[in-house]
């Protein structure tokens, strides 16, 4: 059995849209995605290394995510790795590694001024995430 999963932490830093691929009026939205890593160097130094993620979502989770996320919120994240294929003006082959939504959870609070409850909310109901689509047919 092969394995083809990655999970992140992370906080969104801008509000998602969706769009819509119109020949299959399929939800997709996506999105950057930053992570960070400390540690020292060789020098004994801190050092703290930012990563960006290119992000998918197709479906319920484009909407659920859209709709939910808000600038800062922390959210734990299962995805997989794909990598499109396609040919540039020039007739180049050209690659792009994408990470697509499988499951997430938010990790906030409601608010963290008050104590109304948890807010965490764990979406993992099993959806065709395999949508295939052509390049020319995304909307970004």
């Amino acid at each position: 059995m092969d394995l083809n999963k990655v999970q992140l932490i992370w906080r969104a830093t801008s509000d998602l849209e969706v769009k819509t691929i119109e020949s299959s009026w399929t939800s997709v939205v996506n999105f950057t995605v930053v992570t960070n890593r400390k540690f020292k160097n060789r020098d004994g130094n801190s050092v703290e290394e930012a990563e960006y993620h290119r992000c998918v979502a197709y479906g319920k989770w484009a909407e659920v995510l859209w709709q939910y996320v808000n600038k800062w919120k922390r959210i734990y994240i299962e995805w997989r790795l794909r990598t499109r294929k396609w040919q540039d003006t020039e007739g180049r082959d050209r690659y792009s590694t994408e990470i697509i939504v499988d499951n997430f959870i938010f990790l906030d609070s409601k608010s963290s001024n008050n104590d109304e409850g948890d807010d965490t909310k764990k979406f993992d109901e099993k959806q065709d995430s395999n949508v295939n689509v052509e390049d020319e047919e995304v909307p970004f």
